[in-house]
């Protein structure tokens, strides 16, 4: 019961966006700095991804900003500071207040993936793998925006991962160790992020411990190795989530959605959206030929094997997505931080406490029933199964080897022609006789 009240709990911050942010190491920053007798916002950006951000005022007290509040802007990379705002008082000579509330994503809002966009297999050449979840087809867990048009690829431990599209390395997460279908996993997927001409962000997850060969600021080309697959974070096996991005504003928000997009192989390419169950080769050194075609757009999708089916052991990550309504996402959106941790803190007490009390009542209602004694007089002589009379007669002469074969012989002596076996039971018995 506890773990699936964390799992949910953990299910809604994701996508609400409230649980640590990947890009908290990421070298950006929004200060506040005293100009004149005003103040001015500045974002610095010392990363090689533009940064999108969002700027609101809150709790403030005769101001007079230069411009409408939220403000939404874009911070060029490589070290570029933006001047979003500036402050003053309302009334020269008075006195002012005011505090910033900030959120920022990796990436551009205005991007738009390009129309000719294309993307090769994210696998070595003359290899080829299974496609799992994809849009149009059977779907557990990329149900949200930033998911929807993502696949995963089933991709063995430790199989080489290549970028797709030339483009710059902006993000790696090469921390993580472990992977399963515990909800603390779910953000802990080791990840490489490039950034393409157009704007647009693949991001390439669940790479191996040990298995990031990328680093921000690298460029790389269509082919080169970033990788090797794994199962890090929330995974039930090992596999690649790949998937291409762009920020875009919703209202009065930054959000990621993921956008379709088009795999391609050979020269000339064929090009072809991936589809579910799909087995593509990765041959680019003849001209392009689906599998099982001559065409070089659609496909036909084979059956999926059954390792690939929703649900079952192996298939790709299995993760329960939590959708919010828009005004329900907007009022939680409002509550701060103290007080999630806050509810989530008794919630875990209440439920340990439940958890107490039923382990209790269930033990008492165990000792309610307990085996009765039964009393029963002891046996003359322990009941011994698969001994020979041999060993009877060591085992009643106390382990005496030397005493036991004293009292064969003497048998042997009162009754010639006996066997031993005979003459082992008889000793037995006189003892037995003689002890009582």
């Amino acid at each position: 019961m506890l773990k699936r009240v964390l799992f949910v709990f953990a299910g809604l911050l994701i996508s609400l966006g409230l649980l640590a942010d990947q890009n908290q190491n990421y070298p950006f920053s929004i200060e506040t700095e005293k100009e004149g007798d005003g103040h001015r916002i500045v974002a610095h950006n010392n990363g090689p991804a533009p940064i999108s951000v969002k700027v609101s005022i809150t709790d403030s007290r005769n101001i007079a900003p230069d411009r409408a509040f939220p403000v939404f802007a874009v911070v060029p990379p490589g070290g570029g500071t933006l001047y979003l705002a500036r402050i003053r008082s309302a009334t020269p000579g008075t006195g002012y207040t005011f505090s910033t509330q900030t959120g920022w994503m990796l990436g551009d809002f205005n991007a738009r993936q390009s129309p000719d966009a294309l993307y090769r297999l994210p696998y070595q050449d003359g290899t080829a793998y299974p496609i799992g979840q994809a849009a149009g087809g059977p779907i557990t867990t990329h149900t949200t925006p930033d998911s929807q048009f993502a696949v995963d690829i089933g991709m063995p431990q430790g199989t080489p991962v290549v970028a797709a599209r030339d483009g710059v390395v902006i993000y790696t997460e090469a921390g993580q160790v472990y992977g399963g279908q515990s909800p603390d996993m779910m953000t802990k997927a080791n990840e490489v992020r490039i950034l393409h001409v157009d704007g647009t962000v693949a991001s390439y997850a669940h790479l191996a411990h040990g298995g990031v060969f990328a680093y921000p600021g690298q460029r790389v080309t269509a082919g080169t190795q970033i990788g090797l697959a794994g199962s890090t974070g929330y995974s039930s096996g090992p596999h690649l989530h790949f998937v291409v991005q762009t920020v875009v504003q919703s209202g009065d928000r930054l959000t990621t959605v993921s956008v379709p997009f088009q795999f391609y192989v050979g020269n000339p390419p064929a090009v072809f959206a991936p589809q579910f169950g799909m087995r593509v080769s990765a041959e680019y050194s003849s001209p392009g030929r689906l599998p099982g075609t001559g065409r070089q757009v659609q496909v036909a999708t084979a059956s999926p094997p059954a390792a690939q089916q929703p649900g079952a052991a192996g298939s790709p990550e299995m993760v329960v997505s939590i959708e919010v309504s828009a005004p329900l996402r907007s009022w939680l959106l409002t509550i701060p931080m103290w007080k999630w941790m806050s509810g989530m803190v008794a919630l875990i007490v209440l439920l340990a406490l439940l958890d107490k009390t039923r382990q209790s009542r269930r033990r008492q209602t165990l000792s309610a029933y307990r085996e009765p004694t039964l009393r029963s007089r002891l046996a003359d002589e322990p009941i011994r199964h698969g001994l020979t009379p041999r060993d009877r007669l060591v085992i009643a002469c106390g382990g005496d080897r030397q005493l036991a074969e004293r009292l064969q012989t003497y048998e042997f002596q009162q009754s010639p022609g006996i066997s031993n076996e005979d003459a082992a039971q008889r000793a037995w018995e006189r003892l037995q006789r003689d002890r009582r």
